[in-house]
């Protein structure tokens, strides 16, 4: 049989994309990111993808995993075909990149407005990092300013370099 390779980057094409560095910690830790699209309300339209530990049920098992997507998402509603089109297992460390090719969650074309991109990392034990960045969808060629916030502080010395260079691009068509 072939020999599976671990997907580093997202399948869809699209306007939109977002790179970072992963860098996995030394020791024990259950690294855990998401990435997903919300719209001017703050809606989740799409997920782009989620470590497969946390949206296959390791969010009961670790509350502390993703909690924002985790609400967000309103995973422990979603049925297991919608959660696999998503899911990945931990990266290998190195530079990822993810795309948005402008479709909610049903695959439909979302309107032209104003749209965040968010990546969530659970970064080791308890800490939490987001980074954010806003766009129009519809509008010219943008870069966005990814910010980083942490949700739990300070943040562990393990983690300050576990997500780095995050950038994300917004090409109009």
């Amino acid at each position: 049989p072939a020999k599976q390779e671990t997907k580093q980057t997202a399948t869809a094409k699209g306007p939109l994309t977002l790179e970072y560095t992963y860098k996995k910690p030394e020791g024990m830790a259950s690294n855990q990111m998401a990435a997903w699209i919300e719209d001017g309300n703050g809606k989740l339209v799409r997920t782009l993808f989620a470590t497969k530990f946390t949206a296959t049920g390791g969010y009961k098992k670790r509350t502390q995993s993703l909690p924002v997507w985790v609400k967000k998402s309103g995973l422990a509603q979603l049925d297991s075909k919608k959660v696999d089109a998503f899911t990945q297992a931990t990266p290998a460390a190195g530079k990822l990149t993810y795309t948005w090719d402008g479709k909610d969650d049903s695959g439909k074309e979302v309107p032209d407005g104003t749209y965040k991109l968010v990546l969530e990392g659970t970064l080791y034990d308890t800490s939490d990092a987001l980074f954010t960045g806003t766009f129009q969808k519809g509008g010219q060629d943008q870069t966005l300013d990814m910010k980083k916030t942490l949700t739990k502080e300070p943040e562990k010395e393990a983690n300050k370099d576990m997500i780095t260079g995050v950038k994300a691009v917004y090409k109009a068509k």
